[in-house]
C-alpha cells in the first residue's frame, strides 16, 4: 500500500496515454530507447515484435499470419482505472477503436475494417497503410471498457454476451447452460487427455493446456460479477468476493450457493443460499476483489439498511437464502489484498 507503488504504475500508463495521443490516438507498438515513438524501428510506430505491422509466414503452409496484440496494453490501462477510476484511461481506448473503424473501405459491397499497419511483406516500394481487413468491426477490449465503465453507451460496441444479456433480464436460462456447457467440457476434455497420443516433445510448448478440464469463466461472472482476468497478466475485476469468516481463509463457504443477477453502476444483486439443511453458515461478501468499492446500502424484502463498509457479514440459517441489493460507489477505495478481518 505505499504511495511509491501506485504512483510508478500511474507514472507508466499516463506515459503510455501521451504516446496514444501523440500518435494520432493509435497505441504505439515501438519505442525507442530514448523515449521517441519508433525510435528503434527507424521511427515507425507500427514497428516491433507482435506490433501494427508484425506479419509473417507460416512455415507450414506458406501462408500469411497477422499476430498484431497491442491488445494487451490495455491491461495497465485497467490497473490505472482501478487505482483511480478516471474514464480517461478508458477514452483512449475508445478513441482508439474510433480511429480505426473510421478506415472501413467497402470491398464487394461489404463494409470492411482493418486490423494491421504497415507494409505487408517489407515491400519498401508501397507506402505503409492499414491492412488485413475483416467484416467486423475493431472491438478490442470492448467488453472489459463496459464491465469498467458501466456506460450503456459502451455496450454498443461489445459483441452479443450471454451473459451481459442475462445481467439485463434477457437471458435467464444463461446460469443453467454455463452450469452445463462446463461440465460438459470437463467431460470432453479429460476424455481428451486420456486419448491424447502425443508426447512432451512433440506436443506444442505454445499451448500445453489446451486440455485444462478446469473451467472458472461463467464462476467469476455468476458468483462475483466479474470478468476473467485472462492469462496475460490482469488481476480480477469483480463486483463482489467473498470469505469464509470461521475457517479465516479467502473463498465462498463451503455450502453456501451464490448467483449475481444484476449489475448497473451503482447496484449489485444477488442471491445467496446456505444449501446446508441443518448447520448454518457465515459469509463475508466484499465491495470488489480488492475491497476497491464501497457498500452504501442493502435491501432485503423490501428493506433497507444502510451501510458504509467494504464488506458485510451476513448468516445464513440452515437451508435459508436470500436476494441481497447493494447500493455502492465503485473505485472509492484504495485496492488491498488484506483480508476483511485484518482491517479492523
Amino acid at each position: 500500500h505505499e504511495e511509491k507503488y501506485r504512483s510508478w504504475v500511474l507514472e507508466y500508463v499516463d506515459a503510455w496515454h501521451d504516446r496514444m495521443e501523440a500518435n494520432g490516438g493509435i497505441i504505439p507498438t515501438n519505442i525507442g530507447l530514448d523515449g521517441t515513438i519508433g525510435g528503434e524501428a527507424d521511427g515507425k510506430w507500427y514497428g516491433g515484435v507482435y506490433g501494427w505491422g508484425f506479419s509473417v509466414i507460416v512455415p507450414q503452409t506458406g501462408e500469411w499470419a497477422h499476430r498484431n496484440t497491442h491488445q494487451l496494453g490495455f491491461v495497465g490501462f485497467m490497473n490505472a482505472y482501478m487505482l483511480t477510476g478516471d474514464d480517461r484511461y478508458l477514452d483512449a481506448w475508445r478513441k482508439q477503436a474510433d480511429v480505426i473503424n473510421n478506415q472501413m473501405k467497402i470491398v464487394d459491397g461489404r463494409p470492411m475494417y482493418p486490423r494491421m499497419y504497415g507494409k505487408l511483406g517489407g515491400d519498401d516500394a508501397r507506402p505503409a497503410g492499414w491492412y488485413d481487413y475483416t467484416p467486423s468491426r475493431y472491438t478490442a477490449n470492448a467488453l472489459e471498457i463496459y464491465y469498467l465503465s458501466m456506460d450503456r453507451d459502451d455496450l454498443r460496441g461489445v459483441p452479443r454476451h450471454g451473459w451481459l444479456a442475462f445481467l439485463d433480464g434477457d437471458n435467464p436460462d444463461f446460469p443453467e447452460q454455463s452450469l452445463r456447457g462446463d461440465l460438459e467440457r470437463v467431460r470432453s476434455r479429460v476424455e481428451g487427455i486420456r486419448d491424447d497420443t502425443t508426447t512432451p516433445d512433440t506436443r506444442l510448448a505454445d499451448d500445453p493446456m489446451r486440455l485444462n478440464p478446469a473451467s472458472v469463466n461463467s464462476l467469476i461472472h455468476l458468483m462475483l460479477g466479474g470478468i476473467h482476468p485472462g492469462h496475460r497478466g490482469a488481476i480480477l475485476n469483480c463486483r463482489v468476493r467473498y470469505f469464509d469468516p470461521i475457517a479465516q481463509r479467502a473463498g465462498i463457504p463451503d455450502d453456501v450457493a451464490a448467483l449475481v443477477e444484476r449489475l448497473t453502476a451503482d447496484e449489485v444483486t444477488l442471491t445467496l443460499v446456505n444449501v446446508n439443511q441443518v448447520e448454518p453458515r457465515e459469509a463475508v461478501i466484499q465491495a470488489g476483489g480488492y475491497g476497491e468499492h464501497q457498500f452504501q446500502s442493502v435491501s432485503q424484502d423490501g428493506r433497507t439498511l444502510p451501510l458504509d463498509e467494504t464488506d458485510v457479514r451476513v448468516k445464513l440459517a440452515p437451508g435459508a437464502g436470500s436476494r441481497l441489493t447493494f447500493k455502492l460507489e465503485r473505485y472509492a477505495n484504495p485496492p488491498t489484498l488484506s483480508m476483511p478481518w485484518d482491517r479492523g
